[in-house]
């Protein structure tokens, strides 16, 4: 098995993304890689060894459309952005840079270091570099400095942001979505997003918090049908997410955190998994565009987020009272044995 180490900086966004953007560049060599958090490092594994014939196939994952570039460098002038572009794109088409990067991570190595290197860390590559540092007693008022990566470091990130993140947008809000890696592979991590993209068009009615959950079922939903026909078990640990609202003409930071997945792990475990949650996720798609519904699916979604008993209460009886409206879109009610396996599951 060859085994890749990339150490921790405690930037939570920033370490998820060159870890999968790693995943990337090990899958394209060796045609196979998966991701795990062991602790203090990502670790990247391939049961084959690197072919570095096929660096060309890097390009691949570097798309020519200006869409995916545009987002990644939201915060950015065009200018600017497309000297990042060919400065990415060069770097991943140089094969010394590969082979030292390769030769570099396959043993263990101290944590990495944030705030050293040439590159800038953008906020919609991760929401906490929003000038991050300062001095300890400022002379004048600033707003601080830039944050500062290693070159390597920066492509790996752009890498996964061009390709594996979920990113959804409205006129005056946009949310970047990251699942934490337990043991993902990364055909299955492109595959799920891609699932999820499709499904999830846009940012929900009921706002970018109840967008969270949908993805959070629909990317549940996606795990078990990988699966299919053995025993669940998690491919992710989290959601962290970055929220950002648009000023003027200006992006800026709103709102992030972690979204956790282990009251939807403890349902996907269970006898009626597949039936409870495509009646979450039947719901979050049909009330999506529709106004009316927003407090059923923003309830919905603040249960799945913090299942206690209160939110389970609230929840079902909105729930309830659409059912018994007229003039209002049915989403059936549930059977009693449905209801009880959540209960199993509900904090008190």
């Amino acid at each position: 098995m060859n085994q890749y180490f990339l150490p921790k900086s405690g930037w939570d966004f920033f370490d998820v993304s060159r870890a999968y953007g790693l995943g990337i560049v090990v899958h394209t060599l060796s045609e196979e890689a998966t991701v795990s958090d062991v602790g203090g490092f990502y670790l990247v594994e391939s049961s084959k060894n690197v072919n570095f014939s096929r660096i060309d196939e890097i390009n691949k994952w570097l798309p020519e459309d200006d869409n995916a570039w545009n987002q990644t460098f939201l915060t950015i002038g065009e200018k600017l952005e497309r000297r990042k572009k060919m400065r990415v794109k060069e770097y991943l088409n140089d094969v010394k840079n590969i082979k030292d990067l390769i030769n570099v991570l396959s043993q263990p190595k101290p944590p990495s270091v944030v705030g050293k290197g040439k590159e800038t860390l953008y906020q919609s590559m991760d929401l906490a570099a929003t000038k991050g540092f300062r001095e300890e007693i400022p002379k004048t008022y600033s707003e601080g400095s830039n944050i500062k990566i290693s070159s390597e470091d920066f492509c790996l990130s752009v890498l996964w942001h061009l390709n594996a993140g979920i990113r959804k947008f409205s006129n005056k809000i946009a949310i970047f979505i990251l699942p934490t890696p337990n043991k993902t592979k990364i055909s299955h991590l492109n595959e799920i997003r891609k699932k999820i993209n499709d499904s999830v068009k846009t940012l929900h009615k009921a706002g970018w918090f109840t967008s969270l959950s949908q993805i959070a079922v629909n990317l549940v939903l996606e795990e078990l049908e990988i699966e299919k026909g053995s025993k669940f078990s998690p491919k992710f640990g989290s959601l962290i997410y970055g929220v950002m609202t648009k000023t003027g003409n200006q992006w800026k930071p709103l709102a992030g955190g972690i979204f956790p997945l282990d009251f939807l792990y403890q349902i996907a475990d269970s006898e009626f998994a597949r039936d409870l949650l495509n009646k979450w996720r039947d719901l979050f798609n049909r009330t999506s565009f529709r106004e009316g519904y927003e407090n059923l699916a923003s309830s919905l979604a603040e249960f799945i987020a913090n299942p206690s008993l209160v939110n389970y209460e609230r929840y079902i009886r909105l729930h309830l009272r659409n059912e018994l409206s007229k003039d209002r879109i049915k989403f059936g009610v549930y059977e009693e044995k449905i209801l009880k396996e959540v209960m199993d599951f509900v904090g008190v």
